[in-house]
């Protein structure tokens, strides 16, 4: 009797877990078709009749994608890594993709981001985001052991019917399986560690798994159920309802064209009614929700009749605009380099699984936005940096032209240099006799 409702027990959890893995799943997609603002129609056609399809088409404005560019600020600028020439040579794909990796992290909430070793043209990483998963845990709650999450398909292939297939990794095992569980391919890797890198958009609070920006998704579903509605406002309101009044139904109406005169039984009367819809209330609604929803990510946004008659604002009050924005992002940029570190330490594994030894440490900065200034005052700060010996010339150049690496950078300046001494031989003595001139007292 135990052992049954032991089994019972376990049923019932393992039918809980996966009916909320369900849920999460389609609240991932949710969320994916409102950052790529296509197919959002399904999730509000509910509220609608089918006849009102017919009337107007249906909104479906996208601004979760702007808030969630807004906020994702850590790899607008870049990040300086100072590891080795090799491994800068492996990773050119990395500042892109990392860009990609943090929108989605602010959307979803937690994605898995595998590390690929590939040989060919010449060694090199890539990195592929996996947006949902299932993860699976030995005495750690927050630290997977192993994942597993559906392969992508091409959708796009007509002839490709073939059933969906899924992975598994763990730290030692790799696993391609169908969705009837056949196991079609498996391979044992010498990694060590699962090639995966986990990022929240902020830490763990009771489980793994960090909700996402379902706030911003559920703002945005109302603006478009508003506008939808506000669209059909306007035109049932365009057009006008003829209304007659003391008229029995079986009275004969007679009517020819526009040009005719329309003919009433005596004692009737006609009249054009229109609805009052308040289409003004409905707009404001919209830019208060999100007003409201921005605020509540940081983020500050001016509409375009509210900011006619603003004036372009200096650096610092920018800044202290956007103070609070960007002490958020201080605060996010400490969470960032501990996910860079992890990533580190995924590719060094890896990398040594094929024969490569990376250094131990990863040297990182992260180039912060910088307010604008008027010339005269950037002149002046690094004026005032370089003759204290803050920055050297190196710096100031890497500063303003942020390709370059430190080798060709320093070559760059020596070129300059050099260049810019050939002039002062010929030239160099006209500008002196030019120079006496200016500084030549008048009363001498």
């Amino acid at each position: 009797m135990i052992e049954t409702a032991q089994l019972l027990i376990e049923e019932s959890l393992q039918n809980q877990k996966t009916l909320y893995a369900t849920d999460r799943r389609e609240s991932i997609y949710r969320l994916l078709d409102y950052y790529a603002g296509d197919n959002t129609v399904q999730y509000i056609e509910d509220r609608f009749s089918a006849n009102a399809f017919r009337e107007v088409p249906v909104s479906e404005f996208n601004v979760t994608r702007r808030m969630i560019d807004r906020m994702s600020r850590i790899y607008t600028h870049g990040a300086t890594r100072n590891v080795s020439d090799q491994y800068n040579s492996m990773i050119a794909k990395k500042p892109y993709k990392l860009k990609h990796i943090e929108k989605m992290t602010r959307l979803i909430g937690t994605i898995a981001t595998q590390v690929v070793f590939k040989q060919s043209p010449e060694p090199h990483f890539n990195y592929s985001p996996v947006y949902y998963f299932d993860a699976f845990f030995n005495s750690d709650p927050f630290h997977p052991s192993a994942i597993t999450y559906p392969m992508t398909q091409n959708v796009h292939d007509i002839s490709d019917v073939s059933k969906l297939q899924y992975c598994y990794w763990d730290e030692n095992q790799y696993m391609i399986y169908d969705q009837d569980g056949n196991v079609i391919f498996e391979q044992d890797h010498n990694y060590g560690v699962i090639p995966f890198l986990f990022t929240h958009r902020e830490h763990n609070l009771n489980e793994f798994f960090v909700t996402g920006a379902h706030d911003i998704c559920a703002a945005n579903e109302s603006i478009n159920i508003l506008l939808t509605e506000a669209s059909l406002g306007m035109r049932f309101q365009m057009f006008g309802q003829y209304v007659i009044e003391g008229m029995y139904e079986e009275e004969k109406l007679m009517r020819a064209g526009s040009s005719e005169i329309m003919v009433v039984p005596e004692g009737a009367k006609m009249d054009i009614k229109s609805p009052k819809a308040n289409v003004r209330e409905c707009i404001d609604l919209v830019k208060a929700i999100l007003d409201l929803t921005a605020q509540n990510n940081h983020l500050w946004i001016t509409f375009a009749e509210d900011g006619k008659s603003d004036r372009p604002s200096s650096g610092v009050a920018l800044k202290i605009k956007d103070l609070e924005r960007f002490e958020d992002y201080q605060d996010d940029i400490e969470l960032w380099e501990m996910y860079e570190k992890d990533l580190y330490e995924i590719e060094k594994a890896i990398a040594l699984a094929n024969n490569i030894k990376l250094p131990d440490e990863i040297g990182l900065r992260f180039n912060e936005p910088d307010y604008p200034m008027s010339a005269q005052d950037q002149i002046a700060t690094d004026s005032f940096m370089l003759e204290n010996n803050l920055i050297t010339q190196k710096d100031l150049l890497l500063k303003y032209n942020k390709h370059l690496t430190e080798a060709e950078a320093e070559k760059l300046i020596a070129e300059n240099k050099e260049e810019n001494a050939k002039g002062q031989g010929t030239e160099g003595e006209e500008r002196s006799v030019f120079n006496r001139l200016l500084n030549q007292d008048p009363n001498a």
